[in-house]
C-alpha cells in the first residue's frame, strides 16, 4: 500500500494540520495530538488496517494499492469528457462590434462584422450534423453580443426546437441589457450570465467607457437590478479585470457593490488581464496574471477584508476551456470556426465555416492533441494535475510554436498551503453562520 502521491499535508498557522488530497478532493484538519499517528502511516502506510478509519482512508484515496491507480481513472474520465460526442458547447459570436473602449480591448484592431440570418440557418445546420448530440451549452460573446440581439433570439428559439437539452450564458458588458431584452431571457434559456464591473463607479468608468467616452457604470447597474428582479432563476457572475492599475480597490468596489446588491444569485470574483496577446491586452508593467500574483491576491484580499474569492479554492478539473475538447468550438459572426476565443477576427487561426464544415485539421489537431496536457510528463508527475486541467491550450500552443516560457499552471500550485487554511477558515465561517 502506498500514501497517495495526490496528498498534501501541511501545518497551518491557526489550525493546526490540514490534509488535502487533490484527486478525490478530501479535505481534513488533523488535531495535534493525532498527527504523529498520521505521520506514521504516511511512513508506514501498509499499517492502515491498524486504524479504527481505515475504510475511510481506502475510500478517500488517502491509502491506496498502486499509486498510478487514481491517475489512471483520472485520465480516463478526462478523455471520456473530452471526446464526448453527445456533449456540444459553442461560443458564439453574433458581432464583433462593440459600443465600448475598453483600454485593455484586444479585439479592437480587428474588422467588426454583425452576424446575418444566412449564418444562423447554417449553424444549426451544422449542430446538427452531429447525429449522437443530446446536450447543447452556448456562450453568446462578442464583441458586445447584445448589440445583435435579433440573431441571438433566432438562434435560441432554434436551438430550443431540436429536442435536446439546451442551456445558455451570455458574457455582456451589460449596457445594451435593456428591460425588453432582460424580459426574454428565461425563454430563451440565458440563465447565466457574466457582467464586468471594473472597480468603484469612477474607475470603471475610467477603464470601460462608452466608445465616445461617457460613462456607463450606473446604466450596467441599474439594468442589472431589473433583470434579478424579473428573472428568478438567472444567476450573475460579476468580473473585475484587475491588473496593477485598480488591484488595490477592488475591496472598495466589492464593499460598494455589495451595499447595492447583495443576492446569493450575484457571485464577484476577480479576472486578471493578460498579455497573453502581447500589445493587444496589457503591457508587462501593469500584468499581474501570474499564477502566482493571482493567488497572493486572493489571499490578501481574505486576510485584509474578510472577502471570500471562492474561484481560487482548489477544485477539480478536466479541462481548462473549449479549446480542449473535440465537439466545442468558437464561431464568429460569418460563421468561421475556431479553438480559442481569442483568436477571433484572426484569419490565419480558421479552421473552416459553418457553411463548409471544417477544412484545416492540422489547426484543430493542434489544440486536441498538440496541446494535450495528458501526454505532457510533466503534468502526469505533478500532485496538482486534477486542479489544473492543462492550464490554456493557446498558452502552450505558444510556448511550443514560438519559444516562449509562458506558465500555464494553476494559480493554486505556488500558494497551496496558504489556500489551504483559508479555505478551512470560510468552512468555520460558513459554520459558525458567519458568511
Amino acid at each position: 500500500m502506498y500514501w497517495s502521491k495526490y496528498n498534501i499535508l501541511s501545518k497551518s498557522k491557526k489550525y493546526g494540520y490540514l490534509l488535502y488530497n487533490t484527486m478525490s478532493q478530501v479535505f481534513l484538519q488533523i488535531d495535534d495530538s493525532q498527527i504523529q499517528g498520521w505521520l506514521e502511516l504516511k511512513d508506514n502506510p501498509d499499517s492502515y488496517k491498524d486504524y479504527k478509519f481505515a475504510d475511510f482512508l481506502i475510500s478517500s484515496r488517502i491509502i491506496v494499492k498502486r499509486q498510478e491507480d487514481d491517475l489512471n481513472i483520472y485520465l480516463s474520465d478526462v478523455l471520456k469528457n473530452k471526446y464526448n460526442s453527445a456533449d456540444v458547447s459553442l461560443t458564439i459570436l453574433p458581432t464583433r462590434g462593440c459600443n465600448f473602449g475598453c483600454i485593455y480591448c484586444y479585439e479592437r484592431e480587428r474588422p467588426m462584422v454583425t452576424m446575418n440570418e444566412d449564418t444562423e440557418v447554417a449553424i444549426i445546420r451544422f449542430v446538427q450534423s452531429n447525429k449522437q448530440i443530446k446536450r447543447l451549452n452556448v456562450t453568446w460573446y462578442g464583441g458586445e453580443p447584445l448589440i445583435n440581439f435579433g440573431s441571438i433570439e433566432r438562434l435560441s428559439r432554434a436551438f430550443l426546437t431540436l429536442g435536446i437539452e439546451y442551456a445558455a450564458k451570455i458574457v455582456t458588458n451589460g449596457y445594451l441589457l435593456t428591460k425588453e431584452k432582460a424580459d426574454l431571457f428565461a425563454e430563451l434559456a440565458i440563465n447565466d450570465v457574466q457582467i464586468t464591473f471594473d472597480g468603484p463607479e469612477s474607475v470603471h468608468n475610467e477603464r470601460r467607457p462608452l466608445l465616445g467616452g461617457q460613462p456607463t457604470y450606473r446604466t450596467i447597474m441599474e439594468n442589472l437590478k431589473y433583470l434579478l428582479q424579473v428573472n428568478p432563476s438567472v444567476h450573475v457572475d460579476i468580473r473585475t479585470n484587475i491588473d496593477r492599475r485598480n488591484m488595490e480597490m477592488y475591496a472598495d468596489f466589492y464593499d460598494s457593490f455589495k451595499s447595492e446588491i447583495s443576492s446569493d444569485r450575484v457571485n464577484l470574483y476577480p479576472g486578471f488581464v493578460s498579455d497573453l496577446l502581447s500589445s493587444e491586452c496589457v503591457s508587462p508593467e501593469h500584468n499581474i496574471s501570474e499564477g502566482g500574483y493571482k493567488a497572493q491576491f486572493a489571499l490578501d484580499l481574505f486576510d485584509r477584508y474578510g472577502i471570500e474569492i471562492k474561484s481560487f479554492l482548489p477544485r477539480f478539473r478536466r479541462h481548462s476551456c473549449v479549446g480542449s475538447k473535440y465537439f466545442a468550438f468558437v464561431i464568429g459572426p460569418e460563421g468561421e470556426i475556431y479553438k480559442c476565443w481569442r483568436m477571433v477576427g484572426n484569419p490565419e487561426q480558421t479552421l473552416g465555416n459553418v457553411h463548409e464544415g471544417i477544412k484545416n485539421m492540422a489547426g484543430f489537431a493542434d489544440y486536441i492533441t498538440g496541446a494535450d496536457y495528458t501526454r505532457d510528463p510533466k503534468c502526469l508527475n505533478c500532485e496538482f494535475i486534477a486542479l489544473c486541467g492543462g492550464g490554456c491550450p493557446l498558452v502552450r500552443l505558444r510556448n511550443r510554436n514560438e519559444g516562449l516560457h509562458l506558465n500555464h499552471c494553476c494559480p493554486e500550485k505556488s500558494h497551496m498551503e496558504q489556500l489551504m487554511e483559508m479555505r478551512y477558515e470560510m468552512y468555520l465561517l460558513a459554520k459558525q453562520g458567519k458568511k
